[in-house]
């Protein structure tokens, strides 16, 4: 089994970001087009919510791990994005917030338990691995609906 490094985790991030950022790239005159009938909650947002609530969940997940790791949070903030390149032209200061806070992670930090959320108690390892899912989550999503 491999062991799960800040690292490791780190890098892990940056290749959902990519990931996220080619879809979103990709996305153009799709962006206020819904799933099919019958989808609910997060998987009935187009493209265009699917990106201010990325943009926004930057925010949310620094200001936690900050928390936990005992760091100063950036500014949480809010995204209204008009468009495929308004979300692009968003996300790198979200993102780099984010990873600031990311980047401050360490290796002995990783097992502590935290109350996070919506994920109630977890660990910081485990916070820090979600955001790359959360990204290739969203990722497919917007892939979904072209």
């Amino acid at each position: 089994m491999t062991e799960v490094t800040a690292n490791g985790l780190r890098a892990d991030i940056t290749r959902a970001y990519a990931e996220y950022t080619t879809e979103l790239t990709d996305q153009g005159a799709n962006w206020e087009v819904k799933p099919a009938a019958g989808k609910e909650g997060e998987a009935a947002w187009c493209a265009r919510e699917v990106a201010e609530h990325l943009a926004g969940s930057s925010g949310f997940f620094a200001g936690g791990i900050a928390k936990a790791i005992g760091v100063t949070a950036p500014a949480m903030q809010k995204f209204e994005l008009a468009d495929a390149h308004a979300a692009i032209a968003a996300m790198p200061a979200a993102h780099a917030g984010l990873m600031g806070v990311v980047n401050q992670v360490q290796d002995s930090q990783l097992a502590t338990e935290v109350e996070f959320g919506p994920l109630g108690k977890t660990t910081i390892g485990n916070v820090v691995g979600i955001v790359a899912y959360h990204l290739r989550d969203h990722a497919a999503q917007i892939k979904a609906l072209r």
